[in-house]
């Protein structure tokens, strides 16, 4: 199991995993897992959202380059939307917006109040370049929103048991991060995304990190580094978000 601070976040028969504050706050969402298929495909993207009572038949979705470019769907008013980014942030009531994951971290951040919220992608290169700082700083310039009123969940993620990284990488990240076993280096990369967080000013009870390890688990998801990015049985899951979920 990862060795970020674990919180159970179950994958039911309908194939999703969710979280039950995001509900609470009036916002659609889930993480599909194996059962709903490859999210690189828009027929899977529609099946699973159908499933989950989207507002919309699909989500809208950016190519994502591994690094902190958010786009921000603003109420009535699409111009000028990046064709990529690493996230979304929205107030617009119905919208459905996703990213796709393969051990990466599905990041979802709302208000708590469901005004306005974001779902986002970081690897350890997001990470290093704070995409989860950037976006809490993002829900203040756009919304107003002050990171106090704000919420998280990190969704399942390759956990500090599986996640194993060269030290160049490492030496990207401080030392509560990395754990030397065997005489090999792995990152919590869950424990860094709460640490950013909480370091942009949430507080640390409003921020839930997933202890489900995508690599562990092969029979609920697929995983980059355990399938080696090719072949029948790779592909990718979908985080996806809308504001006014009855």
């Amino acid at each position: 199991m990862p060795l970020s601070e674990p919180q159970a976040v179950l994958a039911p028969a309908d194939g999703f995993c969710r979280d039950s504050r995001l509900r609470g706050a009036g916002l659609g969402h889930g993480f599909t897992t194996r059962v709903w298929g490859d999210m690189r495909y828009a027929r899977h993207r529609q099946a699973a959202l159908a499933k989950a009572g989207a507002p919309e038949p699909d989500a809208r979705m950016l190519r994502q380059v591994h690094g902190n470019r958010i786009a921000v769907l603003r109420c009535g008013d699409e111009s000028g939307l990046p064709t990529q980014g690493d996230g979304w942030l929205t107030d617009r009531p119905g919208a459905v917006i996703g990213v796709v994951v393969a051990d990466c971290l599905p990041i979802w951040i709302w208000e708590r109040s469901g005004k306005a919220a974001g779902v986002f992608h970081a690897g350890w290169r997001g990470l290093d370049a704070d995409l989860p700082g950037l976006a809490v700083a993002e829900f203040a310039r756009t919304f107003g929103v002050k990171p106090k009123d704000l919420a998280a969940w990190v969704g399942p993620h390759a956990g500090a048991c599986c996640y194993q990284v060269g030290p160049e990488v490492a030496q990207r990240f401080p030392r509560e991060i990395r754990h030397l076993r065997g005489g090999k280096i792995y990152l919590d990369l869950g424990a860094d995304a709460r640490r950013r967080l909480v370091a942009a000013g949430l507080s640390s009870d409003a921020v839930v990190v997933s202890g489900d390890c995508t690599i562990c688990r092969p029979s609920l998801y697929y995983s980059f580094r355990r399938e080696g990015g090719r072949g029948p049985r790779c592909g990718q899951m979908l985080a996806f978000l809308w504001l006014g979920a009855s």
